[in-house]
């Protein structure tokens, strides 16, 4: 739902836009708007900064790691005026960069973490990453939050009171690491009841209670992660319960791009459904249904038949 808030941070005042109208996107943008990860469907709206990497900016890394060359670009305007239509650990770090709220030393460490995360998780080694329990920290306190303008600026706080009190979230991070071994015993019984396609690679996880990609993807050792061989599942689609969203996914960009072709999760995004006259969208290795529209569960059959015939035709 459309709504402008008006609040201050740490001295900061600032004016958010949360998810607008498609229609008056390049209106806001001049204004002064910063559009930051607003892709809808299959475009994406960007300034010169090119805070996206959905779409036709797929190429680029993730908005957090582009925003380390416009640090602090907005600090002290009065307002500093973003644009959001999603509450995420790569939008809203991309924000406080923006705003300079942290120093650029640490952002210059901690950004491409997240980023790495937000694009490829899967290829990522979380063990040798220095910041890993902050983001993970970060993750489990948003993971109840409803999404709104409010939500994004919460994360925004969050960001800050970890970094400034890290010793105070010590208990609560035993927590999240127990609660990460639940998450994943509740993505295996997700995964053993879900429906598989006539390949066998296209896998429809509903419901879809946690995020599991890390499990349902199934992880084949023998062969090297950036290879179809690497995975038994090259595609998972999630129903996921609490938003009524569907996401796609595949292991890696590598992969998308050997079982769908060049361009990946771009070539099938357009055959998918159109929901409330609004498309998917994505880039090479994920994405999925309109933000911030329910999509029909009586129609995720269509989904697993569409995903299911594109990734057939590049491997019969």
């Amino acid at each position: 739902m459309r709504e402008i808030i008006r609040t201050v941070c740490r001295g900061q005042v600032i004016h958010l836009l949360w998810q607008p109208e498609e229609k008056e996107i390049e209106a806001r943008m001049e204004e002064g708007f910063v559009p930051v990860e607003m892709a809808e469907g299959t475009r994406s709206y960007v300034d010169f900064r090119c805070l996206d990497h959905h779409n036709g900016y797929s190429n680029l890394p993730s908005a957090c790691v582009t925003a380390l060359k416009f640090c602090g670009d907005l600090a002290g305007q009065t307002p500093a005026r973003i644009m959001v239509n999603h509450t995420d650990s790569d939008s809203v770090m991309t924000g406080l960069t923006l705003l300079g709220l942290l120093p650029r030393e640490l952002l210059e460490e901690l950004n491409p973490e997240i980023g790495q995360l937000d694009t490829e998780p899967l290829m990522a080694d979380e063990s040798k990453m220095r910041f890993n329990d902050e983001i993970r920290i970060w993750k489990e306190c948003m993971e109840s939050v409803k999404q709104s303008g409010w939500s994004w600026l919460y994360g925004l706080q969050l960001w800050l009171d970890i970094f400034e009190n890290r010793s105070s979230f010590d208990g609560f991070l035993e927590e999240v690491n127990s609660r990460v071994d639940e998450r994943k015993k509740a993505a295996l019984e997700d995964y053993q009841a879900a429906e598989r396609g006539p390949s066998g690679r296209v896998l429809l996880v509903n419901p879809s209670r946690v995020k599991g990609f890390d499990i349902q993807f199934c992880r084949e050792t023998e062969a090297a992660p950036d290879t179809l061989n690497g995975w038994r599942h090259w595609c998972v689609i999630s129903y996921v319960v609490k938003s009524g969203s569907v996401m796609l996914a595949c292991p890696c960009r590598r992969v998308a791009e050997l079982a769908f072709g060049p361009g990946g999760l771009e070539n099938v995004f357009p055959l998918l459904p159109a929901i409330e006259g609004r498309e998917w969208g994505g880039r090479e290795s994920v994405g999925g249904s309109p933000r911030g529209v329910t999509f029909p569960e009586d129609r995720l059959a269509e989904v697993l038949e569409t995903v299911e015939g594109a990734i057939r035709a590049r491997t019969d």
